[in-house]
């Protein structure tokens, strides 16, 4: 993959490639199976300018999950001056249409890269609390505890699965955005979700 152009990369582009080429090499390449050397010659760079960038096999894949899900985050990020209702549906949408549209890449680098090591796990569990804490903000919860934030995030989880298997299924995306809407609102109403955001409060 050199420079398309025959120019000379600056170090922070050809960190960049290596690492976008990464993200797509995962998509048919596990975790454990995945070559520094073929990264290497398919960037077009020699194996020693590759661990120049990336020390270790492990900081290249956490660089490269770190990337997907940064990117995620710039998607799910919270739109400015919408309503309460539609902060929470703009994060759903744009979280499910990003899993839909990229199912291989997020499937093969954000729910797979959490199993291969700790470090990439706390990549990806990084990226899942931010959201949870997103669509917590979003229906009015500033400073949640820790079971609304342990609820939101298991929701999270369903959010994901929901959005693969609908896929599958060919569940109309708008539906499955309107269910995952639905079951929020049904975990926001658990007495240990009000309990822990409202101390004190009666659920009865």
């Amino acid at each position: 993959m050199p420079g398309t152009s025959g120019r000379r990369l600056s170090r922070h582009e050809r960190r960049d490639q290596l690492v976008v080429l990464g993200v797509r090499l995962l998509e048919t390449v596990p975790f454990h199976a995945l070559s520094m050397d073929d990264v290497a010659e398919r960037a077009g760079v020699s194996r020693s300018l590759l661990f120049h960038y990336f020390p270790t096999k492990l900081n290249y894949l956490t660089a490269v999950v770190n990337a997907a899900a940064d990117h995620v985050l710039s998607l799910t990020e919270v739109p400015e001056g919408a309503s309460a209702e539609d902060r929470t549906r703009a994060i759903i949408t744009a979280l499910v249409r990003y899993i839909q549209r990229r199912r291989d890449n997020y499937v093969a680098v954000l729910r797979s890269g959490r199993s291969v090591d700790p470090v990439l796990e706390q990549v990806v569990d990084g990226m899942h609390r931010t959201i949870s804490l997103r669509i917590l903000h979003s229906i009015g919860v500033i400073r949640p505890g820790p079971m609304a934030l342990v609820l939101t995030r298991a929701w999270l989880a369903g959010v994901e699965e929901l959005a693969l298997l609908g896929e599958e299924s060919g569940l109309p995306r708008e539906t499955v955005i309107d269910s995952a809407i639905t079951t929020l609102r049904a975990v926001a109403a658990l007495p240990d979700f009000v309990a822990d955001v409202f101390p004190g409060h009666n659920a009865d």
